[in-house]
């Protein structure tokens, strides 16, 4: 049998950039002001929690995804957005229901019960719409659609997780899930920006060249230090509470932060390139698309997650 021709057809297409006679201030300007209006809302929304926060995710998710499968397109794909935005919003309801914002709250098996029957569902309804609806690259469209479904809903599902993690059996007066939140978003933000500077000024050898050639040792092991100092100062400042994370918890979430949050950066670069673009978008002006500012919290969050139930949880 030979191979489906259709699996040849995929061709990256370049999405138009920014002149190059743009002057540095000019590109910095509209990174500075989304920075300045919306670090502070953000936080905002993390400290108010609850279906307040989980509705700014579900908003998170849908428009990476809709990133995603307009790179998909652009790409010569076929993706399926309607089941996978609903297995999408299937996901962050499951989180939301085992975090109590419906009411009672879902056990940890009922959670894990519902992710195995979504992703069941999503290929079963995927492989019968190839079947029906051919699109001549059939097992390259299913893959695609499960991976961005998995990536970035299954995984940004965990940041509503996160945020209401009961550390209640600790005692204590804080709100100890919204530190712990905020906490991981300011040390990604910490490790990225020193990653970046740092990386640039000092920065010769490239880590991972054919991934992102402008990513250097320099930069990788500077936001990994950031990440891990910015975690202990918070720990030493008595922002996140020590009867809570102790020095080992604060060291395993700066390497979760600075290792896996910058892997998550990798990962994304990888797909940058595989369809040779420079951002995925162009929402936030300045910093490109929702998947360039979340690709490294799409990694941490559920990491940490996986970290608070296995080891921090009692």
């Amino acid at each position: 049998m030979g191979d489906d021709p259709g699996l040849n057809r995929v061709r990256p297409v370049t999405f138009p950039t920014v002149p190059d006679q743009a002057s540095k201030e000019d590109r910095l300007k509209p990174r500075l002001l989304v920075g300045f209006l919306g670090i502070p809302a953000l936080l905002l929304t993390i400290w108010l929690g609850g279906m307040v926060y989980a509705l700014l995710i579900t908003g998170v998710v849908i428009l990476g995804l809709w990133e995603y499968f307009r790179l998909l397109r652009r790409g010569g794909l076929v993706p399926r957005p309607i089941i996978s935005y609903l297995a999408a919003l299937a996901f962050l309801a499951a989180c939301a229901g085992r975090v109590g914002l419906f009411g009672q709250s879902l056990s940890l098996e009922a959670l894990g019960l519902l992710f195995f029957t979504i992703v069941f569902l999503l290929i079963i309804v995927l492989q019968t719409g190839e079947v029906l609806f051919p699109s001549g690259t059939a097992w390259t469209n299913l893959s695609v659609n499960v991976l961005g479904v998995l990536w970035i809903a299954g995984f940004g599902a965990s940041f509503i997780l996160v945020r209401s993690a009961d550390f209640s059996a600790f005692g204590g007066t804080v709100d100890a899930a919204f530190r712990l939140t905020a906490s991981l978003y300011v040390s990604v933000w910490i490790c990225d920006s020193l990653a970046y500077f740092l990386g640039k000024r000092f920065g010769k050898k490239k880590i991972l060249p054919l991934v992102s050639p402008k990513k250097t040792v320099v930069g990788t092991v500077s936001g990994l230090i950031g990440a891990l100092l910015t975690m202990f100062l918070l720990g030493a400042a008595g922002f996140l509470p020590t009867d809570i994370f102790s020095l080992a918890h604060l060291l395993v979430l700066g390497v979760i932060v600075g290792g896996a949050g910058q892997m998550g950066d990798f990962v994304e670069s990888r797909l940058k390139r595989d369809f040779e673009v420079k951002d995925t978008g162009a929402l936030l002006p300045g910093h490109g698309g929702v998947l360039d500012r979340f690709d490294s919290l799409l990694f941490v969050m559920p990491l940490t997650y996986l970290y608070l139930v296995l080891v921090v949880l009692p």
